[in-house]
C-alpha cells in the first residue's frame, strides 16, 4: 500500500494554489491530467538538474572527464528500461527517442519496408495510426459499443490478410480500458505478424511485462515516454527486435548514425545508435530512468491499487449521477485511472473551464487525438456534415468529452471534489460567466 502523504510530499505541483471565483484563498491545485503529462518528483528533478551542473556535455564525441560522465549515464538508461518492463537483452534494443510519436513512428519505420499491411485498432491514438497509414497500407479492427476490443474482428482479419504488424494501446487514453496484449501477441504471431504496443498510458499506472522473446505473448515493439511516467518533457524510447532495427536504414540519417563516411557511401551503426540521430536529449532520458526507478520504489503493483481504488471511488460516485455518462466499459477492474465523460447539455469546453475556474481541478477535454474511437463511444455514426465543414474551411465545435485522469499521487478527497463539481455543472450552479465559449449561456438557462 502506497503512503500517499510521503508521496505527495515528493511532488512540488501538490502545493502550487490558485485563486478560484467565489474564494478569497487561493485554493490547492487538484491535477487529474495525468493522462496527458505527468509531473516529475523531487528525486526525479534533482537527478536532472545535477546532470545538468555536473554533467552536462555531449555523448560519444569527446575524452574529457565531463563527456565521459554523461556518456556513462547516457548508455545506462537503457539498463532500467530493459528491468522495468522486463525485456529481456537478448534479440532486442532500446532506442532513445523525443516522445512517444516519435518512438512509434520509428517502429512504423523499421517494419516499412517488410511485406503486408499493418492491422491498427480503432481504439488507437492517432499517433499509433497516422504513422502506418503513411508507409503501407492499414486495416483496422474494431471495438464495440462498451469501448472494448473487438477481438473477433481482429481474428478474422488475421486471416483474411497478409499481417506484417498489429498495432494497439496498451491502455487507451480516453477510456483507460486495458486490452489483453499478451492474447493479441499470440494471435499475431499465430499468423506470423509482429505486435507494436503504444505504451504510453501504461507504462506509469500499471506494471508492464513485455515477456521472454520466446513466449507466445511476447510484446515485440513496445513504445512509451518520460513525461507520462513522471520525468520531464522530451524523453522517449522504443524496445524492439535488434534485428528488425538494424535491417532497416536510419531513421534520421546524421553524424551520430555512421562509422564511416566517403564521396560516395555511408557506412551505419548497429542500433541503437543507428536510428538515434542527432544530439540527442541526454538529460531527458537520465532523468527518465530515474522516474522509472521512483516508480519501482513505490511498486507498480501498489501503484495499480491506488489508481484502481480512486476509479471504483469515483465511478462508483458517477453511477447515481443523471445525466452523466461515463464513455466505455464500466468495469473499473479493466480500466487505468482514465474516465471520459459527458453532461447532457453542457460543451466539454465549458465544463473543463468551470472545473478550472471554480475549483482548479486539472482535467483535459476534447477528442483525445482519438477521434475514431470517440466517436463509436459518443454514437456518432454518420460524420458526412461534420467532415464537409471542415473541408470547407468552416469553424466546427467538434464533439468531445472531459477526461479526468488520475496519478500517483492523487487521493480520495479530491476525487470527491471532483464528483462535488460535476453535480454543480450537471445542476447548472456553477457561478462564473462564460460567454466566450460557445453554447454556454444558452446552456445555463435550460
Amino acid at each position: 500500500m502506497l503512503d500517499i502523504r510521503a508521496i505527495r510530499e515528493q511532488f512540488p505541483i501538490t502545493r502550487q494554489r490558485f485563486r478560484v471565483l467565489g474564494q478569497a484563498e487561493p485554493k490547492p491545485l487538484i491535477y487529474l491530467d495525468h493522462g496527458a503529462s505527468t509531473h516529475p518528483p523531487t528525486p526525479v528533478l534533482e537527478t536532472y538538474k545535477d546532470f545538468l551542473e555536473r554533467s552536462y556535455a555531449n555523448v560519444h564525441r569527446g575524452r574529457h572527464y565531463l563527456s565521459e560522465m554523461a556518456t556513462d549515464r547516457f548508455e545506462h538508461v537503457s539498463d532500467d528500461i530493459f528491468r522495468f518492463i522486463r525485456g529481456s537483452r537478448s534479440g532486442n534494443t532500446v532506442v532513445l527517442c523525443g516522445n512517444t510519436t516519435q518512438a512509434l513512428d520509428l517502429a512504423a519505420h523499421v517494419m516499412a519496408h517488410r511485406e503486408g499491411l499493418t492491422l491498427v485498432s480503432l481504439m488507437e491514438h492517432h499517433s499509433n495510426d497516422l504513422p502506418h497509414r503513411t508507409r503501407g497500407k492499414v486495416v483496422h479492427f474494431g471495438v464495440r459499443d462498451d469501448g472494448t476490443l473487438d477481438y473477433e474482428d481482429l481474428e478474422r482479419k488475421l486471416r483474411a490478410h497478409r499481417v506484417k504488424l498489429v498495432a494497439v494501446t496498451g491502455a487507451s487514453n480516453v477510456t483507460g480500458y486495458l486490452p489483453d496484449v499478451h492474447g493479441i501477441a499470440r494471435m499475431a504471431h499465430a499468423h506470423g505478424a509482429k505486435v507494436l504496443l503504444d505504451g504510453a498510458q501504461v507504462l506509469a499506472h500499471a506494471p508492464v511485462d513485455v515477456r521472454p522473446n520466446d513466449d507466445d505473448g511476447h510484446v515485440d515493439f513496445f513504445a512509451g515516454a518520460g513525461h507520462k511516467a513522471y520525468a520531464p518533457f522530451g524523453s522517449s524510447f522504443l524496445f524492439g527486435p535488434t534485428e528488425i532495427l538494424d535491417a532497416a536504414p536510419p531513421y534520421i540519417p546524421s553524424g551520430g548514425t555512421v562509422v564511416y563516411v566517403t564521396e560516395d557511401e555511408a557506412y551505419y551503426k548497429k542500433s541503437p545508435d543507428r536510428h538515434e540521430g542527432g544530439t540527442p536529449n541526454i538529460a531527458g532520458a537520465v532523468a527518465l530512468a530515474a522516474a522509472l526507478r521512483f516508480l519501482e520504489g513505490a511498486g507498480m503493483e501498489a501503484v495499480r491499487a491506488h489508481e484502481r481504488a480512486l476509479v471504483e471511488r469515483a465511478m462508483d460516485g458517477l453511477r447515481p449521477l443523471d445525466g452523466v455518462r461515463v464513455l466505455g466499459h464500466p468495469d473499473p477492474a479493466r480500466r487505468i485511472g482514465a474516465l471520459s465523460l459527458t453532461i447532457d447539455g453542457v460543451p466539454h469546453e465549458l465544463a473543463a473551464s468551470i472545473l478550472n475556474r471554480e475549483a482548479a481541478i486539472a482535467v483535459r477535454n476534447g477528442c483525445f487525438c482519438a477521434h475514431p474511437y470517440l466517436h463509436r463511444l459518443l454514437g456518432l455514426t454518420d460524420t458526412t456534415e461534420l467532415r464537409r465543414r471542415l473541408v470547407a474551411g468552416e469553424e466546427v465545435d467538434l464533439p468531445g468529452a472531459v477526461r479526468p485522469s488520475f496519478g500517483i499521487f492523487n487521493e480520495e478527497a479530491e476525487v470527491d471534489e471532483l464528483l462535488r463539481m460535476l453535480r454543480v455543472i450537471r445542476d447548472r450552479a456553477w457561478k462564473g460567466e462564460y460567454g466566450e465559449i460557445p453554447g454556454a449561456a444558452a446552456c445555463k438557462e435550460l
